[in-house]
């Protein structure tokens, strides 16, 4: 009585008549768990669709509302955008006037159902650097003049309060560690009217780059300056596709036609043409101020001040040497600083809070000994968001993806299906471990969703699984592969919950 034949009938008679009484019990502590309002989000899409659809070295350009097959390039960059239907299922297209914007800008994706709606973005490399960026343009398309209020969550850690004007456009960006082969983008309502977004954009990162994120805190940009010029420089001058504001105001602007060197180990990469520019005061008497950052008292800084001499020291005694401060610093960043000519270099400001005013400003005030006033060529400064939650287990999120694509469940489950805590997908429950490790499903309710088929051989995929219930539906008995792993205590399952043909509310099975 120990061949496979045989192990498989002890397995299906023991699921057939382990007693009904437990049933109410464990159906009354599943019911009892709280569940989140989620949809997940991406429908079945061949993988060779989305690479194809990646070029520019990984870069994955969305137009979110773009009607399928409508793939267009970029004037100004040659990037190719794609519609946004691979990468999420939810929401409806609306159009806005955007005279004036960058074509992607005239469509967007709005989301008037659900707390919260999510795009699957991928592939990307576990661990991996990229670079996050969300547009919104509210444009009146709904012409009740009434621009929303909402969450945008980028991953499990990042959570960004966006808030648009009527007519202009507005972008969060940040640069992350992918903590699995998905970048969950996620739209929350949080009741101030209905979530929408115009465009996302990915760009992979060399692990060399910005060094300060990494797998236990990301960065939310706050700024990054082009000093000295008026123009808007991204890709292709930009190989990473960084958006470099220009700044020049009335401020004098110091420039060269000669080529700026960096060297091929250099953490930020800044193009040549960025620092060709840069900008400065009159003379020695005065200090020069760049505003860091906006945001509240406990935030943390982290800013990189980009430098190159632009001036060739030709007279005798010819020198530049400034001080660098930041708010609240009496000790200063660096003393003494003199930038190298046409070479890159970099001022690194870190662990330094925001403070009572909301306002990060640095200061580059002349040293005494120096003949010329204080440059600078341009800026990035950044939030740091720590990583706080770890990500679901991989293999769960695997499973429980493949769960919803196999029985087309039409459930709000979008995002990570265990984290943030208070969006878990509905009928999960999942185990924390005190956030020492990735978080693992340990239950989940199927039940009334009118299922047909065989008994799931995604239950393999859970090994932690405990409780699974499948009342009213029509599921058929396990396949021999998952009998066998059941009845070997290779997985976690203990309790059933499935219905008989003439039995509504079904029997409870024990694997005890």
């Amino acid at each position: 009585m120990n061949s496979p034949a045989s192990r498989y009938l002890q397995c299906s008679v023991f699921l057939f008549f382990t007693f009904f009484f437990f049933l109410r019990v464990e159906h009354a502590l599943v019911r009892a768990q709280p569940g989140g309002s989620a949809l997940y989000f991406s429908s079945y899409y061949p993988i060779y669709n989305l690479i194809h659809q990646m070029g520019y070295a990984g870069f994955i350009s969305v137009d979110c509302g773009l009607p399928d097959e409508s793939d267009y390039r970029d004037d100004a960059t040659g990037i190719t955008y794609v519609p946004d239907t691979p990468y999420v299922d939810a929401g409806v297209t609306e159009i806005a006037t955007a005279e004036g914007f960058p074509r992607r800008y005239r469509t967007l994706r709005v989301f008037p159902q659900g707390g919260r709606n999510c795009y699957n973005l991928r592939p990307v490399h576990l661990g991996g650097k990229y670079l996050v960026r969300a547009g919104f343009f509210y444009g009146d398309y709904d012409g009740l003049q009434s621009p929303p209020e909402f969450e945008l969550h980028i991953g499990v850690n990042v959570r960004l309060t966006i808030r648009l004007s009527l007519n202009d456009s507005s972008l969060s960006e940040v640069i992350a560690a992918a903590q699995g082969h998905t970048i969950w983008v996620c739209l929350v309502n949080t009741n101030k009217g209905t979530p929408l977004i115009s465009t996302i954009e990915v760009r992979p990162l060399p692990n060399l780059l910005y060094p300060h994120a990494n797998a236990s805190q990301s960065l939310h940009l706050q700024r990054r300056s082009n000093f000295g010029t008026e123009a808007l420089l991204r890709y292709p001058e930009d190989p990473y596709d960084r958006i470099w504001l220009g700044l020049a105001g009335s401020f004098p602007v110091i420039n060269t036609t000669s080529p700026v060197a960096a060297t091929s180990n250099d953490s930020f990469q800044v193009p040549s043409l960025v620092l060709r520019t840069a900008i400065s005061v009159p003379n020695v008497s005065y200090s020069l101020i760049v505003r860091a950052a906006v945001g509240d008292p406990d935030d943390i800084v982290y800013a990189v001040l980009h430098f190159a001499e632009l001036q060739n020291m030709t007279r005798p005694n010819q020198t530049r040497i400034m001080d660098l401060f930041g708010e609240g610093r009496e000790e200063g960043i660096l003393r003494n600083y003199s930038p190298p000519f046409l070479e890159a270099d970099h001022v690194r400001v870190t662990d330094a809070a925001i403070g009572q005013t909301g306002i990060y400003n640095i200061s580059l005030i002349p040293s005494i000994a120096s003949t010329l006033p204080p440059m600078i060529n341009a800026m990035e400064s950044f939030l740091v968001r720590k990583v706080d939650e770890l990500p679901t287990d991989l293999g769960d999120v695997r499973a429980i993806q493949a769960i919803r694509a196999a029985y087309k469940l039409k459930r709000n489950w979008q995002g990570d299906p265990c984290v943030p805590i208070d969006y878990v997908w509905d009928g999960l429950r999942c185990d924390y471990y005190d956030g020492l490790k990735p978080p693992r499903i340990v239950s989940l309710d199927m039940s009334n969703n009118n299922l047909s088929g065989s008994f799931p051989d995604f239950l393999a995929e859970l090994p932690a699984l405990k409780l699974l219930n499948l009342v009213s539906n029509k599921i058929t008995l396990p396949s021999r592969g998952l009998c066998t792993k059941l009845m070997n205590r290779r997985l976690s399952l203990r309790f059933v919950l499935i219905s008989f043909p003439r039995n509504r509310s079904g029997p409870y099975f024990s694997f005890e």
